[in-house]
């Protein structure tokens, strides 16, 4: 279970935007970030690490992976990220 917090950038038209970085929790086995922005929405992406850094890079227009299976989120939390 490894797991680590990060800060959350997108990738904006092949760049990485640098403007609205958002705060995370990135887990390392499974590639997926909880995500949270400044309103206190959350997301679920797969994200992939910035090697060296504490940052974690979303894709445009990355599904948002707990909008159709709340239990993800849940398991995320409860687990550590820890897989059955």
């Amino acid at each position: 279970m490894k797991f680590r917090k990060v800060v959350v950038k997108d990738i904006w038209q092949g760049e990485v935007c640098e403007e609205y970085p958002e705060k995370g929790v990135y887990y390392e086995e499974q590639g997926m970030v909880i995500r949270c922005d400044q309103w206190g929405a959350v997301e679920v992406n797969y994200a992939k690490p910035v090697e060296g850094t504490d940052v974690v890079l979303v894709a445009q227009g990355a599904e948002d992976l707990h909008l159709d299976n709340a239990d993800l989120f849940i398991e995320l939390l409860m687990t550590g990220g820890a897989t059955e």
